[in-house]
């Protein structure tokens, strides 16, 4: 199902929580009064460092009267968090911006978000707003990264099927996949492009895991891996400090997953979420998260990243497109099973 369809989904009549009442008169004029009053944003997210801090520096010097407090999670630690936070009947969160995931329509329904239509959402294809609730703000590609000091450039992998090959045995690394949605989405990817058996055949070659995207980055800096699957942020914030990698974003398909922006019915600073949203879909907020994070972002004026390609002429392939929770808890079982953690 498409992020456009889902946009037609009900919601329901009713919600668990009552909201906070908003500014009166919902100009954002009067929003952003009121959100400098309150002078506080509290933010929980999962934008791979610096890039994170960089964009929410952005945020803060447009609007220095808010202060954020910014926590930053892995995408599963942190459903996990709000989750079990909210379910009990509270939300320290303002908002949350996280890799799109299908608990985030159950979140949808059992009334958890906050119903908005930012202005600058006008600017945004109507498909990334969902429900007027979850507005996605840019993307995270999986792109095949490998060593410039270990394999020649002539040698380079180009394709997904490089992670299989003998020569790399005990060389190839990954985020685990039982933590990370974007890296169910990669395999999702694969199993439309006829990849099949993959945690076996990479168990068998060895395959390596590390502490997040980052970490995975660093591992293939250092030479302790040679190839890697890694989300397009930390690459190019690699790729700008002058690390001797190279991402390639493979023509047979390129796995990327939407990051949402939302905010919970029961924020504590409703308005300055409003205007924090707000602002990440604008003009600005899009030039600033694209120069920041440097992946591709969801609007059109903003224009396309500087150390890797766009997305024009790739194939791209959506998680909201291609993984089910399905697919996710059988993924996750799988591996956990071949790797023996269960």
């Amino acid at each position: 199902m498409t992020l456009q369809r889902r946009t037609m989904l009900q919601l329901p009549l009713a919600t668990a929580f009552a909201a906070p009442a908003l500014a009166q008169g919902g100009t954002m004029a009067a929003i952003t009064a009121t959100a400098e009053q309150q002078g506080k944003l509290n933010l929980l997210h999962n934008v791979p460092p610096p890039l994170g801090d960089l964009w929410i520096a952005e945020f803060s010097k447009a609007f220095p009267k808010i202060k954020v407090e910014a926590n930053r999670l892995g995408s599963t630690e942190m459903m996990q968090r709000f989750g079990t936070e909210y379910a009990a009947g509270a939300s320290e969160a303002d908002v949350l911006m996280t890799l799109w995931d299908e608990t985030l329509l159950k979140w949808s329904d059992q009334g958890w978000l906050r119903s908005w239509t930012p202005p600058e959402a006008a600017g945004v294809p109507a498909k990334y707003n969902v429900r007027d609730q979850l507005f996605v703000a840019h993307f995270n590609r999986s792109c095949l990264v490998s060593s410039k000091t270990r394999i020649k450039e002539a040698d380079a992998p180009r394709e997904w099927t490089a992670f299989f090959d003998p020569k790399y045995k005990d060389k190839i690394g990954m985020d685990p996949p039982w933590r990370s949605v974007a890296v169910q989405t990669m395999l999702a990817a694969w199993d439309q492009m006829g990849i099949k058996d993959v945690a076996a055949r990479l168990k068998a070659n060895g395959v390596r895991f590390f502490n997040g995207s980052a970490g995975v980055v660093q591992a293939v800096i250092r030479g302790d891996i040679w190839v890697a699957s890694v989300i397009d942020p930390p690459v190019i914030a690699a790729l700008s400090d002058g690390a001797p990698i190279r991402a390639v974003f493979p023509e047979s398909g390129v796995p990327a997953i939407g990051t949402a922006l939302m905010m919970p019915v029961k924020a504590p600073h409703p308005e300055a979420a409003q205007v924090f949203v707000n602002w990440g879909l604008s003009h600005a907020g899009q030039t600033a998260l694209l120069a920041t994070a440097g992946a591709p972002v969801v609007r059109p004026d903003a224009g396309d990243p500087k150390l890797v390609p766009g997305i024009t002429g790739q194939k791209i392939l959506l998680s909201s497109d291609i993984l089910t929770p399905a697919m996710q808890k059988a993924m996750i079982e799988e591996w956990r099973t071949v790797f023996g953690l269960q």
